[in-house]
């Protein structure tokens, strides 16, 4: 597999289910994560069951899978893509449910003041905070906080049609755009850039990916050095927190504009690199209950905070109801994701997916 080589056969640009499945088992592991590190953030055994459940780091992974996803059908068929309806049908597949997500959370919040007061502060006084936040202003996250890869997400897929468009011309040119982005410095539009081009590559490459024979490759004996250095490399935020790494990589990072989560979005990178090259992977990624919880997986990531939320907040009731804290955890997470699978299911059925389709049939009006 080289970057200079062009695709010589072409792949359906079909639905790929098992990496809806992998959103999915992503977006539960940031729900365990926020769940497990609201109490016991600086606890050693947070910090290291962190590495499991990587949560934090699965924000590298959905990028670097937007890129690839948002790139696919149009580098691998005639098919052209058309910036505005691109641009509508993105913004209506993202926005709608984010706004009512960040309503709920700032209706919590201000429960106490539920009928017309909160209808006078949310419209005749223009409460400030609230209507940042609805417009994904960055760093104005009050109410749903992790709004803010919503906002990177949003940003970024609106510069996809000119990376695909690019990719299309010359993929070198997306390789070169990497290091382009990072030297542009610190941020996160110009460090997750790099997340999303990455995908564009796998996306470009995909076939020559599925079909490459790792047993027979020279890289084969070296696979569990590769694997463990993938695993080093997307949990070193985790491992930051427990070592530090020192004034000379301070400097060097510096000076190479290097952020961790270039490092946890290259390790994205080879994680899709492998599922994408191996069958037993998709095989297992194939079932019905992996598909259905990627298919409302961007629900999942919006709803779980909320519930998170309002559990933590009555943590000390439910360590006096179950007695003791562990039985609680326990029994509170599996709450926590039960409550979660089923909040996300009528958030997918009853907003995202009317959108999904509204948005197509008034795109498909434009010229």
């Amino acid at each position: 597999m080289y970057f200079g080589v062009l695709m010589t056969s072409p792949v359906q640009s079909k639905r790929i289910e098992y990496l809806d499945s992998i959103r999915g088992i992503a977006a539960m592991m940031v729900v365990i994560y926020h769940f497990i590190g609201w109490h016991w953030g600086e606890n050693i055994e947070y910090k290291l069951a962190s590495f499991i459940f990587n949560g934090s780091d699965a924000v590298s992974f959905f990028f670097v899978l937007s890129g690839f996803v948002l790139s696919y059908k149009y580098l691998h068929s005639d098919k052209e893509i058309q910036i505005k309806k691109f641009t509508f049908n993105r913004i209506f597949r993202l926005y709608p449910a984010f706004v009512l997500t960040v309503l709920f959370n700032y209706l919590y919040w201000n429960r106490q003041d539920l009928g017309f007061g909160i209808l006078k502060d949310i419209f005749l006084d223009f409460n400030r905070p609230l209507w940042t936040e609805f417009a994904m202003v960055r760093n104005h996250h009050k109410f749903y906080i992790p709004g803010w890869t919503l906002g990177v997400e949003m940003a970024l897929s609106l510069l996809m049609p000119f990376l695909t468009i690019v990719a299309k011309k010359n993929i070198k040119l997306i390789v070169w755009f990497i290091p382009l982005s990072m030297m542009m410095g610190p941020g996160y539009i110009n460090t997750f850039t790099m997340h999303f081009c990455l995908g564009i590559i796998l996306s470009y490459y995909y076939p020559q990916i599925r079909d490459f024979n790792f047993r027979e490759s020279k890289y084969y004996a070296y696979r569990w050095l590769i694997a463990i250095g993938t695993f080093i490399l997307f949990s070193i935020r985790h491992i930051e927190r427990i070592v530090d790494f020192g004034s000379l990589y301070d400097k060097i990072a510096d000076f190479l504009k290097l952020d961790l989560f270039h490092f946890t979005g290259f390790a994205s990178f080879l994680i899709l690199l492998w599922i994408i090259n191996s069958k037993k992977i998709q095989d297992f990624l194939q079932s019905k209950f992996f598909i259905f919880i990627g298919k409302i997986s961007y629900s999942v990531y919006l709803m779980h905070w909320l519930i998170v939320v309002a559990i933590m907040e009555h943590w000390d009731i439910f360590i006096n109801f179950f007695g003791t804290e562990p039985i609680a955890f326990v029994v509170m997470l599996l709450v926590t994701i039960l409550a979660t699978i089923a909040s996300a299911t009528i958030m997918y059925y009853g907003v995202e997916e009317p959108f999904i389709k509204w948005s197509k049939k008034r795109s498909a009006k434009m010229s």
